[in-house]
């Protein structure tokens, strides 16, 4: 039988710091991508740490620990990527669906103030004024982002006159 012995530089070059590469560049993907639902740290980390292990020991067991470094750079080149086009995506997702968004919060506005106009009770009339400025707080946001001026349309004016004070 024959046995091998790692010398330091070996161990720690070899196996330590791509480990701890690996580790890191796993924990941080599976934590970011929520793999696992919203679990604790322990999940993420027992995984990553299994797949980092197997992943260096057995490269490093094949004689292909020369590899770890261009593997390495290659996944964290590709982990900088995928979150920056995952940026890029959601920005885009949220600029289509911007518009869609504030005619929905402007429908639901409408709603609430035919219902505040049938109210009697006072107290329930503060609540729904309470939401009706909730709401158009969204809205105003929605419409700067957007660039649009609701400043000049009847229902915006028609609330900020009469409900909101």
């Amino acid at each position: 039988m024959e046995t091998t012995e790692i010398e330091g530089k070996e161990l720690i070059f070899s196996i330590f710091l791509p480990f701890l590469l690996f580790y890191f560049l796993l924990f941080v993907f599976l934590k970011r991508s929520k793999i696992f639902g919203e679990v604790r740290d322990i999940y993420y980390s027992v995984t990553a740490l299994t797949i980092s292990l197997i992943s260096v020991l057995s490269l490093y067991s094949l004689g292909l620990s020369w590899i770890l470094p261009f593997l390495a750079a290659f996944l964290t080149v590709l982990s900088f990527v995928a979150v920056y086009l995952y940026g890029v995506f959601k920005y885009s997702l949220n600029v289509v669906t911007r518009e869609e968004k504030f005619n929905k919060l402007r429908e639901e506005v409408e709603k609430l103030i035919s219902k505040y106009e049938r109210e009697k009770d006072e107290k329930k009339k503060e609540e729904i004024k309470g939401n009706i400025r909730k709401k158009l707080s969204e809205i105003e946001n929605l419409a700067r982002q957007a660039g649009k001026k609701i400043e000049e349309e009847s229902w915006y004016k028609y609330v900020k006159e009469r409900l909101v004070e």
